[in-house]
């Protein structure tokens, strides 16, 4: 289980946070102003998502050590 948490902790904040980067660009370039809010939604969801994931897998890294 320490191994999945080292591997959660190092990749699903790193997919999360391309993710708001993919949909910040999305929200910046859009000229479609519901469409450019759609996008700003999602990125904001992105960033939490990555501070969650980041919390979780960090609380599992401390309860799980790799020996």
């Amino acid at each position: 289980m320490g191994i999945v948490a080292m591997i959660g902790l190092i990749f699903g904040p790193f997919v999360s946070l391309l993710f708001a980067a993919w949909f910040y660009v999305r929200w910046q370039n859009e000229e479609d102003e519901e469409l450019a809010l759609h996008n700003k939604k999602i990125c904001f969801r992105a960033l939490i998502a990555a501070a969650i994931l980041l919390v979780v897998f960090g609380i599992l890294k401390l309860i799980f050590p790799v020996a």
